[in-house]
């Protein structure tokens, strides 16, 4: 089987490791980079991702990537940037993404209609994933094939976030900034509308549909100053967050997703309140029966892990699945089940 000529957009934290995953998957040939930083145009691939040279030097030229025609853009930034993705699925070219967007449906200028019209009108299909939104809520999903009934569902992902170091990303979402949890909820708001993408296909699994949405925030203050190395954090400012987003339909609340992230704990840093983390993702959906499964992936070497794979693989993983359906913009869960196909490693006995 022909491999599928891919194009890798950005080259960050989760973006190098998609790299990575690219060039070591017999499936896929990586023809094309986009990187944003100046510092990165004109680099080898290979050197942006820690291996060996490849001859694909890194652009920031849209139009000598769309001429690429490649099979799939592997598209990574933190946020979407909604005009380009028009731009690229109009050309012919599918595109997988974890830039915090499931469908476009709750980003502002009628984002949803227009990614559904270019995908249509370029007979080709564009799918959000990664860990939390969409992997974990696929799951979740999955899971109330058990169920004779069912009455909500809900996703929990806990975690010390302090090994993702990007702080424009946590200053972004208020971290190092006043505990006002007013505010708090307005940048959340603004900045997460794939958490209610992600209640409306955790909903849409089900059969319903929701129609009311509430985001509720709450915040712990560092009780000391602490550097974490990639950015400071004083005493009296947030360290935590706990956002529970909540779907309701015709009065019931159906769906929720709740993130508990903090920096440094990890390391031994105080706060107030304490919380108790899971170290990673609980499902819990109440019907019948109830079901409950938690989630956690603990590396072998985590001094050496590679933060950006729990993310980046599965969208790396569904390449093949999604440049296969057909064209829209898709769930996750709309797709033949993504695996680690062709990634056995046999132990050595």
């Amino acid at each position: 089987m022909a491999r599928l000529r891919v194009v890798q957009w950005t080259t960050g934290i989760v973006g190098a490791s998609a790299l990575r995953a690219i060039l070591d998957d017999d499936r896929l040939e990586l023809v094309g980079v986009f990187a944003h930083g100046a510092e990165k145009v004109g680099r080898d691939a290979g050197n942006l991702a820690g291996r060996h040279d490849t001859g694909i030097l890194a652009t920031d030229d849209v139009d000598t990537l769309l001429a690429l025609r490649p099979d799939c853009v592997v598209y990574m930034p933190h946020w979407p940037e909604v005009d380009l993705l028009e731009r690229i699925l109009r050309a012919g070219i599918n595109v997988i993404t974890t830039a915090r967007l499931v469908s476009g449906e709750h980003y502002p200028a009628d984002a949803g209609a227009r990614l559904r019209a270019a995908a249509a009108a370029g007979g080709v299909t564009l799918v959000g994933t990664g860990m939390n939104p969409m992997y974990v809520p696929t799951l979740a999903l999955a899971s109330t094939a058990m169920c004779r009934e069912v009455q909500s569902i809900r996703v929990t992902e806990s975690l010390d976030c302090v090994g993702y170091a990007s702080a424009a990303m946590w200053k972004g979402y208020g971290f190092g900034g006043p505990p006002d949890t007013e505010r708090l909820r307005e940048i959340l708001w603004a900045a997460e509308p794939d958490y209610r993408e992600a209640l409306d296909q955790l909903a849409s699994g089900i059969g319903l549909r929701i129609d009311d949405y509430d985001l509720a925030v709450e915040c712990a203050v560092a009780t000391d100053d602490r550097d974490l190395g990639f950015m400071r954090i004083d005493a009296g400012t947030v360290c935590g967050v706990d956002a529970t987003w909540t779907g309701a339909s015709d009065g019931s609340d159906i769906a929720q997703m709740q993130t508990v992230w903090t920096l440094g704990g990890i390391f031994g840093a105080r706060q107030e309140p304490e919380w108790k983390l899971l170290h990673g993702y609980r499902i819990d959906v109440q019907g019948e029966p109830n079901v409950t499964l938690k989630l956690a992936f603990r590396p072998d070497d985590y001094t050496n892990f590679d933060i950006g794979t729990t993310t980046a693989m599965p969208a790396i993983n569904a390449v093949t699945a999604v440049v296969a359906a057909r064209s829209g913009v898709l769930s996750i869960a709309e797709l033949p089940i993504v695996t680690a196909q062709g990634k056995v490693r046999k132990s050595i006995a």
